[in-house]
């Protein structure tokens, strides 16, 4: 059997004898979703992945799949969900849905409850044993929500409202073993599948490394993928080092920011990775817990976020390359986060014309914006300063920060539609009557959670005074771009602003650039820990430069070259540089198409290297 049959049959308990059963159907694993999206990016605050109805105003439809009842009776049945709009502070109820069994529906409408995730009691039903089929119907396509659905023939039996990740009644109920699966034994893990989890990957796997590589989603690419659509900054100016080569193989090629899906280019960046056979690429898996020995990590369990499976993922290096510091975090890494003013959360958006008037609804939780709230979005789209959460907790508050940034972004589209001078402003098209809003990321592009401390911090004042490493490698080339809450358009939410401002200290030469040292790309404390990507260790100010796509999958390339060091030598990421940083540079100087299919390989070169020297 399946694990897929395994979630969507559930466990039985005792069911020929009459006793209590209990059905457990975890949403994402309907056999068909509709238009409902898989949401992963909450599974650390909520416990699990989740299908959203994400319709921009219009019903999604439905997901369906089946399940089965040892026994026949009346069940109670649960829906665990959250009233998104009201946990915003809104008007409840923007995301409703129902739920259906065998055609008919149970209950009243869902979503419009408890404004924090919640078991909601959907009501008792008459069932026949055998297979039954079950629905969750989209309602109004703002962004409803559902996380897992309980049945139970068990009087004043109610389901426990654990936030843990697959706590134990879950894992029973499902049928999954109380030990993960071993994923396999790799000489490095990598978590996170970005920019800087790609360069990480390809470079290690092309210097002889076998390599795990861990993607919550079901596309790489992180911020620079069709679901958030940031197009990749950062240039290449001439370097003593090609580490350009191979990010050029997998950036993107946008025009703009946000652009057409297709310019993302996620069918590239897949077949680049799935090219290296030195890589097993794990997408739809969520990293959330480690195991430790001493002061090392020793292995990642991930959470498949379809089937609920558990895989263990073992390697005696591992690349926190998640945005977040995740597995940093998890492993007791040194860490450090802004109180306050951090940069926030963009959720950007695209509306084009067409040939028909098109309606939109206005809603009571929507903001009651003007053309004064907000700046008119031109070409066609909303760029990167539809941007919030800048006071916001951006782990525990994670959620909320995209679901304020939604309301922003369906606010607004409301003004431009039903009201005001923007609806008035062209007669002869009849104002917006035409316009359709085409896509809305669901998926945040988050810019600062926490960076992971290194044996160097980098400040601000080592970039403006050109302060130079004795391992520098990658060079950053963005200003010093560090986002606030913009006040001529806080009027509409002051509390909470959605639109931002850049404020550049152009202390960098684009022209030339500047280095970065190694020594930002590892854990000071973890021995066994590299990072690539914003949660390197830089202050707050620096990372207004180092942020970058471009940029960061360059870090992911040095670091991928380090870990074949590591390999070769035993050693820590720290020892590259007390004892390896001239093999370190030996790696940086070979082109990025430079081939080491195995680890052996890599060895006789480093030892030519050396004799050569």
């Amino acid at each position: 059997m399946t694990i897929r049959k395994t979630v969507l049959t559930a466990l039985v308990l005792g069911s020929s004898l009459g006793f209590a059963e209990q059905v457990l159907v975890e949403a994402e694993s309907l056999s068909e979703r509709g238009n409902w999206k898989l949401d992963t990016q909450f599974i650390e605050l909520m416990g699990s992945p989740y299908l959203l109805a994400h319709g921009l105003g219009e019903p999604v439809g439905e997901a369906t799949g089946k399940f089965s009842l040892g026994d026949g009776g009346e069940y109670q049945v649960w829906v665990r969900t959250v009233d998104w709009s009201e946990q915003s502070g809104r008007a409840g109820g923007a995301g409703q849905f129902e739920l259906l069994i065998d055609g008919k529906k149970v209950g009243e409408n869902l979503g419009a409850g408890e404004p924090t995730w919640n078991w909601e009691s959907v009501g008792k039903v008459n069932l026949e044993e055998g297979e039954r089929t079950i629905a969750v119907n989209d309602l109004t396509g703002f962004d409803g929500r559902i996380d897992a659905i309980y049945l139970t023939n068990e009087k004043d039996s109610e389901p426990t409202n654990d936030s843990a990740i697959l706590p134990e009644w879950r894992r029973e109920l499902l049928g999954l073993d109380e030990e993960p699966t071993e994923a396999g034994k790799f000489d490095l893990v990598v978590v996170g599948g970005g920019y800087g989890g790609l360069g990480t990957a390809i470079s290690a796997a092309r210097n002889g490394c076998q390599v795990a590589l861990i993607e919550s989603r079901e596309m790489l690419g992180g911020n620079g993928s069709s679901e958030i659509r940031v197009w990749a900054k950062g240039d290449f100016p001439p370097s003593d080092y090609p580490l350009a080569d191979i990010v050029k193989e997998f950036m993107d090629e946008a025009k703009a920011s946000p652009a057409p899906a297709e310019e993302f280019g996620d069918a590239k960046k897949a077949a680049v990775v799935k090219a290296e056979g030195n890589i097993t690429l794990f997408l739809n898996q969520h990293a959330f817990a480690v195991e430790m020995e001493g002061e090392e990590i020793a292995a990642v369990h991930g959470l498949d976020t379809q089937t609920s499976e558990v895989r263990c993922s073992s390697a005696p290096l591992f690349a926190d390359c998640t945005g977040h510091g995740w597995i940093a975090d998890k492993a007791g890494a040194d860490t450090q986060m802004e109180e306050k003013g951090r940069m926030g959360m963009s959720n950007m958006w695209m509306w084009g014309n067409g040939k028909e008037p098109v309606a939109f609804p206005q809603k009571d939780w929507m903001l009651e914006l003007t053309e004064k709230d907000f700046p008119f979005p031109v070409r066609f789209h909303g760029q990167w300063f539809w941007e919030g959460g800048f006071d916001q907790h951006p782990i525990q508050d994670l959620e909320k920060i995209r679901d304020w940034n939604l309301i922003a972004v369906y606010s607004a589209w409301n003004a431009m539609k039903n009201g005001g001078a923007y609806a008035k402003r062209d007669p002869k098209k009849k104002g917006f009557a035409n316009a359709e809003l085409s896509w809305l990321a669901h998926i945040g592009g988050t810019r600062e959670t926490q960076q992971v401390l290194g044996d160097v911090i980098l400040t601000e004042e080592d970039i403006v005074s050109g302060k130079e490493f004795p391992d520098a490698c990658v060079l950053t080339t963005w200003s010093i771009d560090l986002h606030y809450p913009n006040q001529t358009y806080a009027k509409g939410a002051p509390e909470n602003p959605y639109i931002s401002r850049a404020v550049h200290n152009r202390a960098v030469d684009r022209k030339i650039g500047y280095a970065i040292p190694y020594r930002c790309f590892y854990s000071r404390n973890v021995p066994n820990l590299f990072t690539a990507g914003r949660n390197i260790s830089v202050t707050h100010e620096a990372l207004g430069t180092t942020r970058v796509m471009n940029t960061i999958g360059m870090m992911g390339v040095v670091v991928g070259k380090a870990a074949a060091i590591c390999t070769v030598k035993d050693s820590t990421p720290r020892e590259v540089y007390e004892d390896y940083l001239p093999e370190l540079k030996f790696l940086m100087l070979q082109p990025g198409d430079n081939r080491y299919p195995t680890i052996e390989e890599l060895e006789k070169a480093l030892e030519a290297a050396d004799k050569a020297s």
